[in-house]
């Protein structure tokens, strides 16, 4: 699941790996493993990623279809 909302995130978004990694430090690699499905984030990475697009960490995660879900 959280490739294919990150992949998506990303394509929605008009996000390049590496515009992703300019701005937030995650190596490049990570990106492209995350993208192919071969790597799961970190809790810490799955924070920074939903910070960034400002979604929650349970849209990422496919728990939820409502990005805005970490809004009050």
């Amino acid at each position: 699941m959280f490739t294919d909302v990150f992949v998506h995130l990303m394509q929605s978004r008009n996000i390049s790996s590496y515009k992703l990694t300019k701005d937030t430090g995650i190596d490049n690699g990570l990106i492209s493993k995350w993208k192919n499905a071969k790597y799961v984030p970190s809790a810490e990475m799955l924070i920074k990623i939903a910070d960034y697009f400002d979604v929650s960490v349970d849209y990422l995660l496919g728990r939820t279809d409502n990005p805005d879900s970490h809004k009050a």
